[in-house]
């Protein structure tokens, strides 16, 4: 349960409210059970004439007035006895009757009015706990490398920041207000059955362990399928995500069946999965009532043969004193269903410290030398990688690049070029060896303010369902339309923005769908010339563009480049010719450097790629 400690630890900044709510509970149930109280006085004064209940209080007190607890209880109903004779049962029956109702009518609405105060208090306290926990999650995911994302499937970490967040509201929410209130509630009547008669209340709880155990072996047993039901909910979030996102592909190779029966293959399972646990979880509610049916009727049939004869309480008393063991029935059920609502909570809980635990890109972010503006040297030493041990991604590489220089990056795919672009921001940290900026170890360096003093274009642009003008100001506040339009023109991107119908006002869709791939990567590079960084990073973003849109890209590409410290990926040779520095990769190694004419000259590997592209 150590999930559900921790839940349990978030409501400490809420803790006034939390007291206040408690406390309101404890009034809700003392004038709840003061209400059931009044049954005595009323029946006395609508049904028995004084001289019978009378005898009957002479005789009450005479089983149950020995010594210890027996004689405390005694006292108490004495005392309660004395106040209900001298407040309520004084004057005609009328006159009994009237103050019997109004008494009972102030009980009442004090019920009401503190069970309304405190169930706002708690819903208070638990929505601003779970928008704590949501947002905790939303600022961890922030935080954690880029390469936990890589490994974690984008729907499944959607899946936890929604369905799981919900499903974690139980254990703070509906079940804690339960968890408060009943045992109070519990408490409260046991004590009143406790003072009519002690004998019978013990005799009453003989079976409460067994409905217990019962509830708590439900409970555990429910922990594990909700565990695996909040799985089957994140494969079919996943399974829903691609499929909207990748309706392309779908309808292009006609696959509509194949995901369709995937995804019915899913949701069976998740109905499954959540139809076990609803329908173990009602099996406790019945077992538990029926439970307390028995140990109810039995208080019934020896009460009331003990109640003809005389020897144990007066009629009216009974009558209170079963109203009292059975209104504890429903708290008792409440628990045992709050018992499974809580291993279902906790289960989710337990998926959402799972990434809350991660560690952190930076522990602290404000941490680390800042480079403000960065000069542009760019240095590796020996830099060694693997995404997964014993598989190295990067074997002992080492490159150089001055500022203002342009350095590409080429070879076959595979050969770690992304890996190693990846590096210079930050984005993974080499196993071994040192990356520098500036002369500065990457882990010296405030990762934040470095990549401020970067721009990086991608093939996959990544834009959002906002207008031009915010895609291309993104990071940035209070920029003027007039300085966005500049970037855009040098991004030759101005002209289509103009022609569309809001201008740079229109809203672009999900991931900028309502432009075509040429414009996004205009967009893109517009963010970068924003944004004027002293370093740049580029992996060749005009190899899926049709020869138009490469042609007005790539000169805003050669726009982008000058005066600035650039590093790119290059699939296409023909656009690498006037660079300073060339380096192909191989399998995770440098195996050629020079310019171009240089490794022409000197043949191999790069001769055989630039002839083999030419030629086709």
């Amino acid at each position: 349960m150590n999930s559900y400690v921790r839940m349990l630890k978030m409501i400490r900044p809420y803790l006034p409210q939390a007291v206040a709510a408690v406390i309101f509970l404890i009034l809700f149930a003392f004038f709840s059970l003061f209400s059931i109280t009044l049954l005595s006085p009323f029946i006395k004064a609508l049904f028995l004439d004084e001289t019978l209940t009378g005898s009957v209080d002479a005789v009450a007190p005479l089983a149950e007035t020995a010594q210890g607890a027996a004689g405390f209880f005694s006292n108490l109903k004495t005392q309660f006895l004395s106040w209900a004779e001298s407040s309520l049962l004084r004057g005609t029956k009328q006159e009994q009757l009237l103050r019997i109702c109004l008494t009972f009518f102030g009980m009442v609405l004090l019920k009401n009015l503190t069970g309304y105060v405190s169930e706002v208090l708690m819903t208070f306290v638990g929505e601003k706990v779970v928008r704590d926990l949501r947002n905790a999650l939303y600022l961890k995911f922030t935080s954690l490398p880029l390469g936990f994302f890589h490994q974690n499937k984008a729907g499944e970490l959607i899946s936890r920041s929604t369905n799981d967040v919900l499903m974690a509201q139980k254990c703070i929410g509906v079940s804690f207000t339960t968890l408060v209130r009943d045992p109070i509630y519990i408490i409260m009547a046991l004590g009143i059955a406790l003072v009519i008669s002690w004998k019978m209340t013990i005799m009453a709880f003989v079976l409460l362990p067994i409905s217990l155990g019962i509830i708590i072996r439900i409970g555990k047993g429910l922990r594990g399928i909700s565990h695996r039901q909040q799985e089957e909910m994140a494969i079919l979030t996943t399974n829903l995500q691609e499929s909207v996102y990748g309706m392309r592909v779908i309808k292009s190779f006609a696959m509509e069946d194949f995901e369709n029966d995937k995804f019915l293959a899913r949701s069976d399972a998740l109905f499954r999965q959540i139809f076990r646990f609803n329908r173990i979880m009602k099996m406790s509610s019945p077992l538990s009532e029926q439970i307390s049916m028995v140990v109810g009727l039995f208080l019934l049939w020896y009460g009331g043969t003990r109640v003809f004869t005389g020897g144990l309480m007066s009629p009216d008393q009974f009558l209170v004193f079963l109203f009292a063991i059975f209104s504890m029935v429903r708290p008792i059920k409440n628990l045992g269903q709050v018992n499974n609502e809580i291993q279902a909570g906790v289960a989710a809980a337990d998926r959402i410290f799972m990434i809350l635990d991660q560690d952190d890109e930076v522990r602290n972010r404000a941490a680390g030398h800042r480079l403000e503006p960065a000069r542009g040297q760019i240095a590796l030493h020996d830099v060694r990688f693997s995404y997964v041990a014993g598989e190295p991604v990067l074997r002992g590489i080492t490159l150089q690049v001055e500022p203002g220089e342009i350095v590409a990056l080429v070879g076959s795919s595979g050969g770690g070029k992304s890996t190693l672009m990846d590096m210079i921001p930050g984005f993974y940290h080499p196993d071994s060896g040192q990356v520098k900026i500036d002369g500065h170890d990457l882990h010296d360096l405030n990762l934040a303010a470095l990549r401020r003093n970067m721009g990086i274009v991608t093939q996959e642009v990544i834009l959002f369902h906002d207008t031009i003008r915010n895609n291309i100001a993104y990071g940035l506040s209070d920029v003027p339309l007039d300085d966005v339009r500049a970037a855009a023109r040098a991004a030759n991107a101005d002209d289509f923005i103009m022609g569309l119908p809001k201008g740079y006002d229109t809203v672009i869709g999900d991931r900028g769908l309502k432009v075509s791939g040429g414009q996004r990567q205009r967009l893109s590079i517009a963010r970068a010339i924003l944004r004027n960084p002293p370093i740049l990073l580029l992996d060749e973003a005009t190899s899926a563009l049709d020869t138009e849109s490469e042609q007005l890209v790539q000169e805003a590409i050669d726009r982008l480049m000058q005066d600035r410290t650039t590093v790119v990926i290059a699939h296409r040779l023909s656009t690498i010719q006037n660079v300073d520095r060339i380096y192909l990769l191989e399998k995770g190694e440098v195996v050629q450097v020079g310019t171009h004419a240089e490794l022409l000259a000197a043949g191999g590997r790069y001769k055989e790629l630039y002839e083999l592209q030419f030629k086709s």
